[in-house]
């Protein structure tokens, strides 16, 4: 079984294998009959690329999420940052998605979009657009317009104007219904709301009938920590993708490259007990 999973000590940086993982999933799944797995997509599911289309399911995880799909007790959604349209296309499977950070969420049997994210939905084409102009003298830089969000992307912008580039952003989107995150090499322009991936996964939970405790959250960015702060009942494992993670609420973390290891190991664990 698969023991890439080490718990990050805060103390002092170190790290250890962590089998107790795979104890708490067996338990769940042995109480309650049900598991929930939430996973992150560009640098969890997917390698981080300079171009945003580009961006592919790596094989060994879609393989590994289809093993978990054939579990009836195993529940499955992706939270990504990129528009539900975008995420259900690259991933191809009949699971949950929640797009644009968790504001809009589709699956087989459910439509949903946060009220106030609609809202401000008419006033985005408008910001985009003034953030489009501003940007366009800085080469590398790419704004990716979304239904209820937008993306900054920098990964090409010379490290040097960078900081110039987030001074642009943050002034074109001062004084109005949005605000600002930086993720991963982005810039994500967000209704100014209470909601996040955090929010979505608690909402599918409840929706489910099911607690924190049922979970599994996996995610390589600043965003993803909304997930581990919000529900930290649940397993929570950040994904490094070369850089080491020094702040994080998960307690666990492994490397991209492991995470089919991960979902593997999940659904060793269904497998053996549904």
């Amino acid at each position: 079984m698969a023991t890439a999973l080490m718990p990050v000590n805060r103390s002092s940086g170190e790290c250890s294998a962590a089998p107790d993982v795979w104890d708490r999933i067996c338990s769940v799944l042995v109480r309650y009959k049900r598991l929930f797995v939430f996973a992150d997509f560009d640098g969890t599911l997917s390698p981080l690329v300079d171009i945003p289309g580009d961006a592919t399911v790596d094989p060994d995880a879609e393989e590994a999420l289809r093993r978990l799909c054939a579990r009836p007790r195993i529940s499955v959604a992706v939270i990504s940052g990129r528009s539900v349209d975008d995420v259900a296309t690259r991933v191809g499977l009949p699971i949950t998605f929640a797009g644009d950070h968790g504001l809009e969420i589709h699956a087989p049997d459910l439509e949903f979009v946060v009220p106030e994210a609609e809202l401000l939905r008419r006033k985005l084409p408008e910001l985009c657009n003034r953030i489009r102009e501003k940007i366009r003298q800085t080469p590398g830089a790419l704004i990716e317009a979304k239904r209820l969000t937008a993306s900054v992307h920098f990964r090409q912008v010379p490290g040097d104007l960078v900081p110039e580039l987030a001074g642009i952003v943050q002034s074109c989107v001062a004084g109005t219904a949005f605000e600002v995150r930086r993720g991963n090499c982005v810039f994500e322009v967000r209704p100014r709301i209470n909601w996040s991936k955090g929010d979505a996964v608690k909402w599918l939970l409840g929706r489910n009938g099911a607690v924190a405790e049922q979970a599994v959250c996996i995610g390589d960015d600043d965003t993803d920590e909304d997930m581990f702060r919000q529900v930290p009942e649940a397993v929570n494992v950040r994904v490094c993708n070369g850089d080491v993670v020094s702040t994080t609420a998960a307690p666990y973390f492994i490397p991209r490259t492991d995470v089919s290891r991960l979902l593997n190991g999940v659904a060793d664990i269904a497998e053996a007990i549904c």
